[in-house]
């Protein structure tokens, strides 16, 4: 089908549906995540100078804090699981808190350790908080990568596909080659696959298809612009505008394309967390035991 030569008067009818800007969420999130990491990086610079111990005063009291922070780790899962302590707040705000515990926890610890072990079991204790802590870090992007925030709404891949669907629609009436393109390109993407591995190299696949479509519908929309009549602004406008949306388009079909790759690998990762947390707390149990009575 040839591009449309159909002159626009006054502005381009192609519009793209701005994202909307940042949470403060992630704002502070960031915040805290910056304050963190400065406080590692001071603190293990200057561990050498840091003047307690952690048998006694201030050290001993950090070490006590960090793992109550630990502790109270349970309450997210214990929140999502038991109904009764809904009057305690919402599912997501205890998320934000696990989060908030899970990284303060062990800049606690390290700081009551002194960056420094000395014994076998408090060697044990700490290597199994830092691998949890990473845990943690990874299923924190892996849940971002699927939730739209912390507000714990799924991005389902078939609301997805509607937005694309949205994006395409919006170029039919001006580029019909690109919106065939799209129209095969989609045919591909909503034929999923079961099982995780099967899922990411379609992720892959599906990327490597999407960049090669998008390539083809940009050369389409310019030869298309080319071959329109009209005002030089109005056309380099058109020209603009649907671009943006193919870009957007693309963007959309790429993340429905990925949604189901990150979920399973995300149910992967619940598998192994848990675990290694219970692992920590058994560690850390030993350790506050041979340390009290040894």
């Amino acid at each position: 089908m040839a591009e449309s030569g159909l002159a626009l008067g006054g502005k381009s009818s192609l519009a793209v549906r701005r994202k909307p800007a940042g949470r403060p969420n992630e704002i502070v999130s960031l915040i805290i995540a910056i304050l963190i990491a400065c406080a590692l990086f001071g603190g293990w610079h200057w561990r050498e100078d840091l003047p307690w111990s952690a048998e006694f005063g201030l050290g001993y009291w950090l070490g006590i804090t960090g793992l109550s922070c630990v502790g109270l780790l349970l309450l997210y899962p214990l929140r999502k699981r038991v109904s009764v302590l809904r009057v305690f707040g919402s599912v997501p705000a205890w998320f934000r808190i696990h989060m908030f515990l899970g990284a303060i926890a062990p800049v606690l610890i390290l700081y009551h350790a002194r960056f420094s072990v000395s014994s076998l079991n408090a060697n044990v204790a700490l290597t199994c908080m830092l691998i949890v802590a990473g845990s943690g870090i990874i299923g924190r992007f892996l849940y971002v990568r699927i939730h739209r925030g912390v507000t714990g709404r799924k991005q389902e891949a078939r609301r997805l596909l509607a937005d694309a669907s949205a994006y395409r629609d919006q170029l039919n009436e001006h580029f019909a080659t690109a919106v065939e393109i799209a129209e095969d390109l989609e045919a591909h993407i909503r034929t999923s696959r079961s099982g995780f591995f099967s899922s990411v190299f379609q992720a892959f696949s599906d990327s490597h298809r999407i960049g090669e479509a998008q390539s083809r519908m940009v050369r389409s929309i310019k030869r298309g612009v080319r071959e329109m009549g009209g005002v030089k602004s109005t056309r380099r406008q058109t020209r603009k505008d649907a671009l943006r949306l193919v870009r957007k388009y693309c963007e959309t079909l790429r993340e429905a394309s990925q949604l189901g790759a990150f979920e399973r690998l995300f149910s992967l990762w619940h598998v192994v967390h848990l675990p290694l947390f219970f692992l920590m707390l058994i560690a850390a149990a030993i350790h506050v035991f041979a340390v009290h009575q040894y």
